[in-house]
C-alpha cells in the first residue's frame, strides 16, 4: 500500500478513537466516576464476564467508589448509571417516581409467539399500558384473595415434608435446592393454573425440567442477548427468537387452561382472579388491556417471577437455620405456640409469626 493509504488509515483510526473518547466522556463531564473504559465497547466485556457472578463486579465497584454513592457505565456508547445510595434510591422509586416510571425498553418483538407474549408482561410494558394493566392486576393480590389460595399451598407443603423426611432417611446429604424448586413449581402450577405438575413425586416431571432449562443462562443465550442489544434489526430480519424454546411450553399450558376456564371451569386460583378482573373491572378499556395474549403473558410472568426467587429464598433460609440451631429452635417454638393458639397452622397464624418473618427477611 502507498503512503497515502497508510495516512488515510491512521487518520481514520485516530478520528475513531477520538470519537470513542468523546462518547465515553459523558459521565466524567458530569462528575460521576467510572471504571476504565474499553474503546468502542465501553464496559460491555466486563459486564458479560461478570454475568454469572455479578457480585464480584459490584464488590469491586463498591470498594472503589463507595463514597461517590454511584458509578457510571457504558454499554458500548450508551451511558447507564448504577446507584446504591438508599436516599437517592428513595427519590428514584418513591418521591420522583413520575420521572422514573418506566423500565428500560427492550423490544423483543419478532414473528415468534413466545416473543410477542413476553412483550406483554407487566414487567416489560411501559407508559399508559403499564398503568392500566397494573390497575387491573393489583386487586388480584389482596390479602383476602391470597388467603383463599392458602389451602392449595398447604397441600403442597405436606408433600414437601413427606418427601424431605423420606430423603433424609435414605441419604446423608439432601439437595434441598432441588426439592424446594420442585415444591415451588408444584405450588405455582396449582395456585396459578390448577395444574398438578407432580414435580415432587415424579423425578422426570416436565414442569421442573422446562423451568430449569428456561432459567439456565448458557453461553449461546448470553451471546444472543448481547447481539440482540447491538443489532436488533438483524435479529428481526433473520426471524431469530431471543427467548428460549421452553417459553412455548408455558405459553401452551396457559392457553389450554384459559380455554378450559372460559368454558366454565373455575377454581378460585390466580388465573380465575385475572379473568374475573378482566370481566368485572369498572375500567371500560380493561378488556382491551387484558386481552388474551396479555392475560397469558401475566400468567407466564407468575411462573417466571415466582419460581427461582421463592426456591432460592427457601434454600438460603433453611441453610442458615441448619447452621444456627439455636435460632431454628426459637422458630420451632414460635410455630408450635401459634399452633396451640389457633388449633392448627393457618394463614392468620403465619401472618403473626414475627420471628418467621425475620428469618425470611
Amino acid at each position: 500500500m502507498g503512503v497515502e493509504v497508510w495516512v488515510l488509515l491512521v487518520t481514520v483510526a485516530v478520528l475513531a478513537l477520538l470519537y470513542s473518547k468523546w462518547r465515553h466522556s459523558y459521565w466524567a463531564s458530569r462528575g460521576v466516576p467510572t471504571l476504565p473504559v474499553t474503546p468502542f465497547l465501553g464496559h460491555i466485556l466486563k459486564s458479560v464476564f461478570a454475568a454469572r457472578e455479578p457480585w464480584k463486579l459490584q464488590e469491586e465497584i463498591r470498594n472503589k467508589f463507595d463514597d461517590a454513592r454511584m458509578c457510571g457505565f457504558y454499554e458500548f456508547f450508551k451511558p447507564t448509571l448504577l446507584v446504591w445510595d438508599t436516599e437517592i434510591l428513595k427519590h428514584i422509586f418513591v418521591k420522583d417516581f413520575d420521572h422514573f416510571a418506566d423500565r428500560r425498553h427492550f423490544d423483543m418483538k419478532t414473528v415468534h409467539e413466545r416473543d410477542l407474549v413476553m412483550m406483554e408482561m407487566l414487567s416489560v410494558v411501559n407508559g399508559a399500558q403499564w398503568k392500566s394493566l397494573r390497575a387491573i392486576m393489583s386487586p388480584a393480590f389482596t390479602s383476602g384473595k391470597i388467603k383463599s389460595m392458602f389451602h392449595l399451598v398447604c397441600d403442597k407443603a405436606d408433600i414437601l415434608v413427606k418427601i424431605s423426611v423420606k430423603q433424609a432417611a435414605q441419604n446423608p446429604h439432601v439437595n434441598m435446592k432441588k426439592i424446594f424448586g420442585r415444591f415451588t413449581m408444584d405450588t405455582i402450577a396449582s395456585c396459578a393454573f390448577g395444574i398438578e405438575s407432580n414435580s415432587l413425586m415424579d423425578e422426570n416431571a416436565e414442569f421442573p425440567r422446562k423451568a430449569q432449562a428456561f432459567f439456565e443462562m448458557s453461553s449461546l443465550r448470553l451471546a444472543k442477548f448481547i447481539a440482540f442489544g447491538v443489532v436488533p434489526r438483524l435479529f428481526k430480519a433473520l426471524r431469530v427468537s431471543i427467548n428460549p424454546p421452553e417459553t412455548d411450553f408455558f405459553v401452551d399450558v396457559v392457553k389450554h387452561t384459559v380455554a378450559a376456564r372460559e368454558a366454565g371451569k373455575t377454581r378460585g386460583d390466580f388465573l380465575d382472579l385475572l379473568l374475573e378482573a378482566r370481566d368485572s373491572s369498572d375500567n371500560p378499556s380493561s378488556k382491551h388491556v387484558l386481552r388474551q395474549r396479555s392475560l397469558i403473558a401475566q400468567s407466564v410472568l407468575f411462573i417466571i417471577a415466582g419460581y427461582e426467587t421463592t426456591a432460592s429464598l427457601l434454600d438460603f433460609s433453611s441453610f442458615l437455620l441448619a447452621k444456627h440451631k439455636n435460632q431454628q429452635q426459637r422458630l420451632r417454638d414460635e410455630v408450635q405456640q401459634l399452633v396451640e393458639e389457633h388449633g392448627r397452622l393457618n394463614y392468620q397464624g403465619i401472618m403473626e409469626a414475627k420471628l418467621l418473618e425475620a428469618c425470611l427477611q
